[in-house]
């Protein structure tokens, strides 16, 4: 085993834990210490756009008992992740932080790429040739907005899955982000006033 693979091997086990949590725990640190000023709108649209594509996404998710091929996943096979990408750089876009920025978006990448391997690999056992041939044709994580439709899967979106599915939780975490360096943005500007 070369030292490469063994340090590889290393850091996607290191990703299968809580590692997610603790980063999650460290972003809040960054925008605690980042965010000096009220969220800018073009921000705050794109946190939302996450948030609302985490929701239309949970519509059409089947955990484990379907593959789930259509809405969303006809545009990327990864909507949900894609959706907290855009959740966690549009949060540090609204404090118009670039380096935060490019560093939740860095650490975002270099921690979900080993997750969602992971549960390709599953989805692979799981579904076999159905799996093999939509991972063919819809890309990973960046959306192919141009894409040949594929079987549906609920044939439209649906709202009591999306609640089954807590879709209702993208909306609280936007607000949470949204609210959070609003806050923090507010106290920063109170004290230096005094």
């Amino acid at each position: 085993m070369t030292e490469e693979s063994t340090f590889m091997n290393w850091y996607r086990g290191w990703v299968r834990g809580k590692t997610r949590v603790g980063l999650a725990w460290l972003g809040a640190l960054a925008l605690i210490a980042s965010a000096r000023q009220a969220p800018s709108l073009p921000g705050i649209l794109i946190c939302f756009a996450g948030a609302s594509l985490r929701f239309w996404a949970s519509g059409y998710l089947m955990k484990d008992t379907e593959l789930s091929l259509a809405g969303p996943y006809a545009l990327t096979r990864n909507p949900l992740y894609f959706g907290t990408f855009l959740m966690a750089v549009g949060t540090a876009i609204s404090i118009e932080n670039l380096g935060l920025t490019v560093v939740f978006g860095g650490l975002f990448l270099a921690v979900y790429h080993f997750v969602i391997m992971d549960e390709e690999e599953k989805l692979s056992r799981k579904f076999g040739s159905a799996f093999e041939q939509y991972r063919k044709s819809v890309p990973r994580f960046w959306p192919q907005f141009f894409s040949t439709p594929t079987k549906q899967s609920p044939a439209s979106f649906s709202f009591a899955l999306a609640m089954k599915n807590k879709a209702y939780e993208a909306y609280g975490a936007f607000v949470f982000l949204i609210g959070f360096v609003t806050l923090v943005s507010w106290i920063y500007q109170r004290s230096i006033q005094f």
